[in-house]
Parts: structure tokens; C-alpha cells; sequence
């Protein structure tokens, strides 16, 4: 007989397919290794250092990322605090030393013994798409591509620094779709009290997901500068933690479009990805799109993380919903529907 832990443990098999951020590419230039949890596993980022003379001078020496477990399988102790050098990433405690393959190859205790093929630490694959490395903590359920809008030839792009969240991850994308909470949470920038009501919009499934289509919204200013206006949104949910919405003002000023990732710390805790990608006459310095977008995900956090429970409620009783919640309506039902149960109730 299964029990309820058993029953968790399944649900949480659907994690295992997910690509997940752990950190932007700047994050862990060459040479040096970081520390990140990804749903409760500790992960070591780790770049090999550039070769003495340019990338040629030793050409099988690669700068690519690697994301391993961030443990030393001798004692414990964090591969993230150790150093790199010549392609090998030495643990802190005892210095063994661990190829790319994360296969130990030299202990400085007993340098005549060859280390045995159990020597070694668990790897994850990796890739760096969007300015972000990341990783899967089993197979791939899919490709990792989320976001082609991210290769709009001319296009700006500006990745915010991943932001901690308090709360589930479910919880941080279903805030990202939902439109009701413009004129009381962005007050102002994204709305105001007086135009609070939200048109209806069409929600359909797609291959990939959900798409949320004739979404409209009247945004008072934004930027400085900018006058109030209706606005056209598409928002789009991709993966049961990636979504991604496009905006158009009616008098054509250009395109935005973002994409949110929700990559779990633990159940409860999220660390939020935001990739911006501005089609516009840079009338903005990139300085200021950042401020922007980094004022709206603060102004959100605290509010998203006051909601309770933190574990997003799956149960369509469990809540109350009106006709403007139709796409959150239609993303907790695409999380049942794909027996999604990390970070839900």
C-alpha cells in the first residue's frame, strides 16, 4: 500500500524532466565555481579558466559551464568552495581533483593510487540559452526553447537578477498571469483604481500549453514619458514554470516581451527569472528598462509571498474565482491535468 509521501514523491517525478535556471551566465565567470539550490539539491556552477595565451593555446580547454552536485563524495564537504585550474575543479577539504567528467583523478593524500571509478561526483546536463545556465536534474522532457522572441534581430536584451520569492513556485507564475492586481499592486505604472476591470480574453490549450489571447489593459504611464494607453497583451505558459507574455500599445511603439521562470529552492521558496526583450526605438537606456522591470518584481514579491498557503491550491474549490481569472483558472488545471505537484497544494 502507497502512502501519502510515497504519493509526493510521484507527483514530484515531473520536476525531474524540467529545465531549470540555477544562475545567469555572468554569474560564475571563467575559472571560478558557485554555490545554488536547485529544488532542495545543492548544485556547484563551475567554468574551466582561459588558457594562458587566448582560447587557442589549448583548444580541448572549454570556458562552457558545468553543474555537478555540490558535493565532495570523501567527506562532504562543498565543491563550490574549491579553485579551478587546467580544466579540473579541486574540492576545499582534501584537494582531490575532479576532471570535467566529474570523475576524481588525483587524491594528494595517496598520489600513487589510481582513485576509483566511484570517485566521482553526480553530473548534471547543462546549457546556457537566454543569458542563463541551466540545468536538468533528470532527462529532458523537452527542448529548451521557450523564448525565439529572444532572437528578434535589433532587439534589446536585459536579464534582471534572479530575485528570491518566499513561496511556491506555481504561486510566482500564476502572479505573472494575472491582470486584476495591476491598479493596487502597480499602482500608477501598470494601472489605476479607475480602469480596474478586465476586458474578457480567450484562453486556449495549445501544444505547448496555454495561450491567453485579446488580453487588454489600460497602463497609465510605465516609462517616463509615456502617456496612459490601452495595451495588448498574449501571455503564453510554456512549461508548468515558464510563462511568457508579449505587450503591444495600440499606437505601435514596439514590442516587449518577457520571460518568467519559476526555479524552485524548496516547495516554498523560488528564485524568480525575468529576460526582457525590448523591440523599441531605444528611447530608454537599458539602465532604466532594468530599474523598471526590477520595481514591478519587488513590488510583487511582497504580496506574493503574504498568500497563504504558499503551496498553490489545485483543488478548484479551495479558492474563489471570478470570470477575470480565467487564465489562472486555466494554468492551475494544466498543472492537475499533468500531475504537476512540486510547490501545490
Amino acid at each position: 500500500m502507497s502512502t501519502a509521501g510515497d504519493a509526493r514523491t510521484s507527483l514530484d517525478a515531473a520536476l525531474l524532466g524540467e529545465w531549470l535556471p540555477v544562475c545567469n551566465s555572468p554569474d560564475v565567470p571563467a575559472g571560478e565555481s558557485r554555490g545554488f539550490v536547485v529544488a532542495g539539491e545543492r548544485l556547484v556552477v563551475w567554468r574551466n579558466a582561459p588558457a594562458a595565451g587566448g582560447p587557442a593555446a589549448q583548444p580541448d580547454i572549454s570556458t562552457d559551464a558545468h553543474v555537478w552536485r555540490d558535493v565532495c563524495p570523501h567527506r562532504g564537504a562543498q565543491l563550490s568552495l574549491g579553485t579551478v585550474t587546467g580544466g579540473v575543479l579541486a574540492c576545499p577539504y582534501h584537494g582531490w581533483r575532479y576532471d570535467a567528467d566529474g570523475q576524481c583523478i588525483h587524491i594528494p593524500a595517496n598520489p600513487s593510487i589510481r582513485p576509483a571509478k566511484r570517485a566521482c561526483t553526480r553530473t548534471y546536463r547543462v546549457e546556457e540559452r537566454y543569458g542563463v545556465v541551466w540545468t536538468c536534474l533528470g532527462e529532458p522532457s523537452r527542448p529548451l526553447d521557450f523564448f525565439p522572441e529572444y532572437d528578434a534581430p535589433g532587439a534589446r536584451r536585459i536579464n534582471l537578477a534572479a530575485q528570491t520569492v518566499r513561496s511556491s513556485a506555481p504561486r510566482v507564475v500564476e502572479n505573472f498571469l494575472d491582470m486584476a492586481h495591476f491598479p493596487f499592486v502597480h499602482t500608477g505604472i501598470l494601472g489605476d483604481a479607475s480602469h480596474a476591470e478586465v476586458k474578457d480574453y480567450e484562453v486556449i490549450e495549445t501544444e505547448d500549453g496555454l495561450e491567453a489571447r485579446q488580453c487588454r489593459f489600460w497602463q497609465p504611464a510605465g516609462l517616463p514619458g509615456q502617456e496612459g494607453v490601452d495595451i495588448e497583451y498574449m501571455y503564453r505558459v510554456k512549461r508548468p514554470l515558464v510563462a511568457t507574455l508579449s505587450k503591444v500599445a495600440q499606437h505601435g511603439s514596439g514590442a516587449l516581451h518577457l520571460l518568467l521562470v519559476a526555479s524552485p529552492v524548496s516547495e516554498t521558496e523560488t528564485r524568480a527569472w525575468l529576460v526582457s526583450v525590448f523591440e523599441d526605438e531605444a528611447t530608454h537606456s537599458d539602465q532604466e528598462l532594468y530599474d523598471f522591470n526590477m520595481r514591478i518584481l519587488m513590488q510583487d514579491t511582497p504580496v506574493v509571498e503574504s498568500q497563504w498557503p504558499k503551496r498553490l491550491p489545485l483543488d478548484p474549490q479551495a479558492e474563489l474565482h471570478q470570470v477575470c481569472d480565467r487564465l489562472s483558472v486555466g494554468y492551475r488545471r494544466y498543472l492537475r491535468e499533468r500531475g504537476w505537484g512540486y510547490g501545490t497544494e
